[in-house]
């Protein structure tokens, strides 16, 4: 097997598993050997708490693991490595640099020729821990194991941050049900799936005046607005972007069971209209409006039309 499908493997598996626990960072370790030809590897996580490392599986000696876990990073020339944010090989720095704790008590006594450590980064920027790999023989690691090690990084770093990576809005997209739009700080809407409906985000729908005001500083409504269209309801999640506002939406049934028309009735209700400005802003008679008013406060378990109000209030009642 070659470095580079040993280090596609490795990839898979730490998406799969991570490497937090003993057992899954000993795999790792055995899968950086076939990357990383070495006479001894570690692979170890920064424990902010303690303001040391914690090594996770080594091949180390384990006098040389204690030092890596309490030393290590005292090391002027750790200090150095870690604010260049790349992999550091014995070979690559000046003579004059080669000197300090980590020489004196590991790679000297060791009798190691030469080894490379990476720092790993979370992607918020967080150091999470390091590979260490030394070896006897002057002649590793090459630069194509440096590139892959490298590549491997933000893996690796992903499988030690203790802090789960939070899936992407957009995950759901196309389950359940559910669809997607960006509406863009130019007013352009990107539809991100098949069943996005952009007549949802534009006027008269009730939602367009929300998203602008989103995209003008707005705090975002929520967690989930209900919002009428066509005939039925639509639940609708909304994030601020770097670009825009999210909008998350699918199907839903009405809330306690009501139908669309009491939601229309209760939005006015909502809004302190009496029943006579009700049925003429839904083209019914007041005595039908307050036979739906009999059934929203029924349906919703409310004493009086303030109490259902709030019930609008609660599910972010949005009427077109």
């Amino acid at each position: 097997m070659t470095a580079v499908v040993a280090a596609r493997e490795l990839r898979s598996f730490l998406r799969r598993h991570g490497a937090r626990s003993s057992g899954s960072a000993g795999a790792v370790l055995d899968g950086l050997a076939d990357v990383v030809p070495a006479d001894c590897v570690a692979l170890s996580r920064w424990d902010p708490a303690a303001g040391e490392h914690r090594t996770l599986a080594s091949s180390y000696p384990a006098a040389v693991t204690t030092l890596i876990d309490r030393r290590m990073h005292t090391d002027r020339l750790f200090t150095l490595v870690r604010a260049g944010r790349q992999a550091v090989r014995v070979r690559d720095l000046a003579p004059a640099r080669r000197r300090g704790e980590i020489f004196e008590r590991i790679i000297v006594p060791q009798g190691f020729r030469d080894g490379v450590t990476l720092c790993l980064f979370a992607a918020d920027d967080r150091y999470v821990g390091m590979v260490n790999a030394s070896v006897l023989d002057a002649r590793h690691p090459d630069d194509d194991t440096v590139a892959l090690l490298e590549l491997l990084a933000p893996d690796l770093a992903a499988a030690l941050d203790p802090v789960p990576v939070p899936a992407p809005r957009t995950a759901g997209l196309g389950a359940d049900g559910t669809d997607g739009l960006l509406v863009e700080r130019a007013d352009r809407v990107v539809v991100l799936s098949a069943g996005g409906r952009p007549e949802l985000v534009a006027p008269p729908s009730p939602l367009a005046g929300v998203v602008t005001d989103v995209l003008a500083g707005a705090p975002v409504p929520g967690p989930l607005l209900l919002v009428t269209a066509a005939g039925g309801v639509v639940g609708v999640d909304l994030h601020a972007t770097a670009s825009g506002v999210l909008v998350l939406h699918r199907a839903v049934p009405p809330p306690a069971g009501l139908t669309v028309r009491e939601l229309h009735v209760l939005d006015g209700v909502a809004h302190g209209l009496s029943n006579p400005e009700i049925g003429a802003r839904l083209g019914i008679s007041p005595r039908t409006v307050a036979t739906h008013v009999e059934h929203v406060l029924a349906k919703t378990g409310a004493r009086n039309r303030v109490a259902a109000a709030r019930s609008a209030a609660r599910w972010g009642l949005l009427v077109g």
